[in-house]
């Protein structure tokens, strides 16, 4: 019998695979050194600092290699620093068939960190974010700015771990006016499907604030930012089944050191 070992690429196309064809991103994180990490996909992002300066990833991020040769990369909030990406329409899921992001994370803070964002409160302009709210919860918020409401979707207990790498991952079903928004830890569903609607929710409005990988907000005053670090972060505008987050879970986890 003939035993294949799927490598890197294969692996990366069979990620790609489950989140479809509909504007999907994946930032592998391959780069150790520079100011540009570059996705597969719509749009690359930069690494930032202070004031929105870009800074080197040797620098401040501490890139740890992983088992599949691919990099975490270290954020902590002194110092602003954050992944900047670009405003896109691909970015925005109004109208669409349903959105999902996620990533691995292991996190030195669980209150108030933020994963991924197209979310500036400042400029009211919030679209959503994944994130680890004031209560220590995997948090989803999608926001209408027109109507100033959200929906919320809130792991149903505290199931983010301080110190451990864990993959998180949040799927909406593109119902604006009844969202089914589930997520997941390591795989497994930490809700029940429902989201909590403050004001009169009726769907994403499409804004001009980038997408941001370790904070919310934009480029010059980052939020809610990131303690800890993230590999492996996507988005795309594709509804994930619990199978296909239960694959992804498991091509990615020896990527990281889990298997």
């Amino acid at each position: 019998m003939t035993v294949y070992i799927r490598g890197l690429e294969g692996k990366l196309n069979d990620i790609r695979t489950i989140l479809g064809t509909t504007t999907p991103q994946l930032f592998p994180f391959w780069e150790a050194t520079g100011q540009l990490v570059t996705g597969i996909g719509i749009g690359d992002l930069v690494p930032r600092e202070t004031a929105g300066a870009a800074e080197d990833l040797e620098h401040d991020f501490a890139p740890l290699v992983l088992p599949c040769g691919l990099y975490s990369y270290h954020f902590h909030p002194t110092g602003d620093h954050h992944l900047a990406g670009i405003d896109h329409a691909d970015y925005s899921f109004a109208g669409v068939g349903g959105m999902s992001l996620g990533a691995w994370i292991r996190p030195n803070r669980v209150t108030n960190n933020c994963i991924m964002a197209k979310y500036d409160v400042a400029g009211t302009d919030r679209e959503y974010r994944l994130w680890l709210d004031a209560a220590s919860k995997l948090d989803f918020e999608m926001y209408d700015d027109t109507a100033n409401a959200s929906e919320i979707a809130i792991s149903a207990a505290t199931d983010i771990t301080l110190g451990q790498m864990q993959f998180v991952v949040a799927t909406y079903d593109g119902t604006a006016a009844t969202p089914t928004v589930y997520l997941y830890v390591n795989g497994v569903a930490v809700n029940d499907g429902s989201t909590a609607e403050t004001g009169a929710f009726a769907d994403f409005i499409p804004g001009a604030t980038p997408l941001t990988v370790g904070c919310s907000g934009v480029t010059a005053t980052p939020t809610f930012e990131f303690h800890g670090r993230i590999a492996l972060p996507f988005i795309t505008g594709k509804a994930l089944t619990a199978a296909n987050v239960a694959d992804l879970y498991k091509i990615t986890a020896p990527m990281v050191g889990l298997a």
